[in-house]
């Protein structure tokens, strides 16, 4: 999991704490907090199980390579991250979200601890690299934040990565739909709006990570992500990349779409020549 930026957590500057607390106080005290709001907030969870059989329709599959061999981006190639991979998707494996009920990624997985089997593996914090147990868990929530969106969930909260770590080759989704987690204050939430219940899939066969969402009953309609003003814009000296994000629903009589996101990141590998124009 990689542990929140707070330029992507918060827009008014960054948290008083991170400057007067130590990291591990700031996230223990988080998790306290938001271990009372879950205990006070109305939502259910999903926690049930489930087998294929008894989802037949296939709404949404996606995948992502687990090795990333690009000139000049951050490798986050190795066998641990891979490790830790393959112990969250047999957590989310089966999952089921019945109607009206809230995917919670980091409720079903849990914390990911060595006593657990994950391993240290490059993680991002505050903006820069680290390497913590658990690390490299975004990658499932990038998968399912596709998935959500395709099959209409409700996304009740996702963090963006603050930074664009890598160039698109092998990128098989827009830059900016991704998600950082971190136990259990950054999370990934998504609501079942749908009349039946959907079930989650996920596993790790090298060289991809791949996870999908079956439903029991047919779709009522059909959602794809489209990207527009997709820019790289170089501000003060500094390259960003930018875009917006939208869900565009038919429903068989017409199409309308939903605003997801307004993307704006700061760009860590060589892209001059990709600049299109510049801003004081």
């Amino acid at each position: 999991m990689s542990a929140p930026s707070h330029k992507a957590l918060a827009t008014g500057g960054r948290n008083p704490l991170h400057r007067f607390l130590p990291f591990g106080l700031r996230v223990f005290m988080r998790r306290r907090l938001r271990d009372w709001q879950d205990f006070r907030s109305n939502d259910r969870i999903a926690r049930g199980r489930g087998v294929v059989a008894d989802f037949p329709i296939l709404v949404s599959e996606k995948s992502s390579p687990l090795k990333r061999e690009v000139a000049g981006s951050l490798s986050t190639n190795t066998a641990e991250k891979t490790r830790n991979l393959q112990l969250g998707a047999q957590r989310l494996n089966g999952l089921v979200i019945m109607p009206g009920e809230v995917f919670s990624f980091t409720r079903t997985l849990g914390p990911s601890t060595r006593r657990l089997g994950y391993l240290p593996a490059i993680e991002f914090r505050d903006g820069e690299t680290v390497t913590a147990v658990g690390g490299g868990l975004c990658q499932l929530a990038n998968l399912i934040v596709l998935l959500g969106i395709e099959a209409g969930m409700e996304i009740l909260e996702r963090h963006r990565h603050s930074l664009d770590l890598f160039p698109d080759a092998d990128r098989t989704a827009p830059f900016g739909c991704g998600a950082t987690v971190f136990y259990n204050y950054v999370d990934l939430r998504l609501r079942n709006v749908l009349d039946f219940p959907l079930l989650l899939e996920a596993a790790v066969e090298p060289p991809v990570c791949k996870a999908a969402i079956r439903s029991a009953s047919p779709m009522p309609f059909r959602c794809r992500m489209i990207e527009t003003d997709h820019e790289f814009v170089k501000v003060a000296g500094i390259i960003r990349r930018r875009n917006k994000l939208w869900r565009e629903y038919d429903d068989g009589s017409g199409t309308r779409r939903e605003l997801l996101c307004d993307n704006d990141c700061r760009v860590v590998y060589p892209a001059e020549h990709l600049v299109t124009r510049e801003e004081a």
